[in-house]
């Protein structure tokens, strides 16, 4: 068997965006070029079992079926990056053919209310005329930048309505609002939004809106007093998930509710206690899915259930589950009453299932060059956590493994907090079992997966959740004696930089470190984050008015105990957990004189390992393998 290595990303392809209408099934096929690092996205069609590729653009990643037998996208006209043209598209056969010009920028089709009225979704940036505006940004609300956005001061979203037959475009419905989820129903738009205020508000005050075009009416419906995961609509009603934080705030699990179109009142459907949707890890899902879907007046939904993927429905008011997975459900929808999903096994990549009759089979077969490759399997660990609860991590065990040997070993921290690791492939761990390593990761307190007393960090952070990894580690060590307990690393991004920072503030028990696009300290995070006031007012369960408890849970406050080699990867563009966190742990440790450096990507946000440019990820992940390389192995690299 050959191993699996950091190059192996050029040859996977990458899925998503799965959308149905009448026998189709159409989702978008992703794959990293490393000619042009970058992508290249096209459409895919299923059709009674039979795969094809319905584009041959390398660009098209967005579409809208205006019926079963056409679709649209949209690309930037060709020789004016300022306007957007809408291609058609039949899916009987034939070329796409260029349909409409707009005289805007990065418009986005959402819908068709009839076959002449399109809903688009079209982004405005603020003129500024002064001399050498690209210089200068003018920051007056908060926030003033968003992770992937870059800078949005000022920078509105809203929906418009074009008129195929006579080439016009309404002013914007949502004028005065800022719009989320929407849905189109007989003919109407009903869409939940805040108040457009300026600076940020509370996620708690989402209010519900009808639009008719034809009336050319917006009605608010009804304020909800919470924030809205999704919008569908059943004969007679608007169904949504949605929370108000009171359980544990901005990480509370949504409950199902329902809003009834004719006394505009809001009911309880589902006391859900689980999360919605898919929030199982991995590198290899580039591309994004969704977490409800109609199958004609039933509401279908995924969760999260420990560390894979159920699906649900909702009849009426009956909720029952649908199947079981054990993997990932990342994209799904029905065509002709029958479920294709876009998932993953244990240990797979994603691949295109139906099921039919209770009876899931696989129609695609999308990834033969793993065929050849050692994957490793992921093996069960139990251990009681923090909470004296029993828990499930994993170990992945190295190539070649041989029992008489001892080899050094790799914990990996997943970030969120709330998500959570599973066991389906994730090129990060399998390069590293490929190349003579354990590897091994958990989901401690504070993750999803086992509703919203376990997932309740606030004001916790770095002390059940550090106890948790630290009784896994022990765990894993008592039972796989082939684990040197001399070589045993630490790495993990975001969460699992905040905690791979704690853990070398607060104990010197490995022997290298790897920290990702990490949390150092809450005082300056709260003020530079995109999320910063928010977030640590939630999850640190005071502000500002506290910074003693604020400089207790951050691992900037312990620095100088710091002794493990560690090496800092942050991106110059990531404004979740901006770069500034990197640079004091950086000059902690150098000032403590223990062996650090910092790989700093350009033109990157917080997405690095999942969406960054190819050669990025690359060159990431040799960073961080030649790091615990020579430390754990002894293996000497040049620099």
């Amino acid at each position: 068997m050959n191993p699996t290595e950091i190059k192996d990303l050029y040859s996977f392809t990458f899925y998503g965006g799965l959308k149905t209408k009448g026998r189709n099934v159409v989702f978008v096929k992703a794959q990293a070029n490393e000619a042009n690092n970058n992508y290249e996205y096209d459409l895919m069609l299923c059709k009674d079992g039979k795969i094809s590729q319905l584009t041959d653009r390398k660009n098209v990643s967005s579409y809208t079926f205006e019926d079963k037998k056409t679709l649209w996208f949209t690309l930037p006209l060709k020789d004016d990056e300022k306007k957007t043209a809408f291609w058609r598209l039949p899916l009987k056969g034939g070329e796409a053919i260029q349909a409409e010009v707009i005289n805007q920028p990065g418009v986005q089709i959402l819908d068709f209310i009839n076959p002449d009225l399109m809903l688009l979704s079209i982004e405005h940036t603020p003129e500024d005329k002064h001399p050498h505006a690209e210089d200068y940004e003018v920051l007056a609300e908060s926030p003033y930048y968003m992770n992937g956005q870059g800078f949005i001061a000022g920078k509105r979203t809203h929906y418009y309505l074009y008129d195929r037959k006579t080439k016009t475009l309404s002013d914007p419905i949502t004028n005065g609002l800022k719009p989320d989820v929407f849905t189109v129903k007989d003919g109407k738009i009903y869409f939940a939004a805040n108040e457009d205020k300026g600076a940020r508000q509370s996620f708690f005050s989402m209010s519900l809106y009808e639009y008719d075009p034809i009336a050319k009416t917006r009605t608010h419906l009804i304020n909800t007093h919470m924030d809205l995961f999704n919008l569908d609509a059943d004969e007679n009603r608007l169904l949504f998930f949605a929370s108000d934080g009171r359980q544990i705030g901005l990480n509370s699990n949504p409950k199902l509710y329902a809003c009834s179109l004719a006394d505009k009142k809001i009911d309880l459907i589902a006391d859900w206690h689980e999360c919605l949707g898919n929030t199982v890890g991995t590198d290899c899902a580039l591309l994004g899915g969704n977490a409800t879907c109609m199958d004609k007046n039933r509401l279908c939904f995924t969760s999260t259930i420990v560390d894979h993927n159920n699906l649900f429905d909702v009849d009426g008011d009956a909720l029952h589950q649908i199947l079981e997975w054990p993997g990932t459900i990342h994209s799904f929808g029905f065509a002709k009453g029958v479920l294709y999903f876009i998932g993953a096994k244990p240990g797979e990549l994603q691949e295109l299932y139906k099921m039919e009759n209770g009876e899931v089979s696989q129609i695609s077969d999308f990834h033969p060059e793993l065929k050849d490759k050692y994957i490793a399997q992921a093996k069960p660990i139990f251990y009681t956590g923090s909470q004296d609860s029993s828990q499930l991590g994993w170990v992945l065990y190295p190539k070649d493994f041989d029992p008489d040997k001892k080899y050094p070993a790799i914990l990996d921290i997943h970030g969120g907090p709330k998500t959570v690791y599973g066991t389906i492939f994730y090129h990060e761990m399998q390069l590293w079992a490929s190349h003579g390593y354990f590897v091994f990761f958990c989901n401690p307190f504070g993750s999803d997966g086992q509703g919203n007393d376990y997932a309740d960090l606030r004001g916790k952070y770095g002390t059940d959740d550090y106890d948790d990894l630290m009784k896994f580690t022990d765990t894993v060590l008592a039972q796989v004696p082939q684990i040197d307990p001399e070589r045993v690393g630490v790495t993990g991004g975001s969460y699992g930089g905040f905690m791979t920072n704690w853990i070398i503030t607060h104990t010197d028990r490995f022997k290298a470190a790897a920290s990702q696009r990490s949390i150092s300290n809450w005082l300056s995070f709260w003020g530079t984050s995109d999320i910063g006031p928010e977030f640590v007012v939630d999850q640190q369960a005071c502000g500002l008015e506290n910074p003693e408890k604020l400089w207790w849970h951050s691992p900037m406050r312990t620095i100088s105990t710091a002794k493990t080699p560690t090496l800092f990867i942050h991106s110059d563009e990531d404004y979740r957990c901006p770069i500034e966190q990197g640079y004091q742990m950086l000059n902690g440790l150098i000032q403590n004189g223990v062996e650090t450096k910092m790989v700093l990507f350009h033109k990157e946000t917080h997405e690095l390992s999942r969406s960054g440019k190819p050669v990025h990820r690359e060159r990431r992940l040799e960073e961080i393998t030649n790091w615990m390389d020579t430390h754990l192995k002894g293996t000497k690299h040049e620099a």
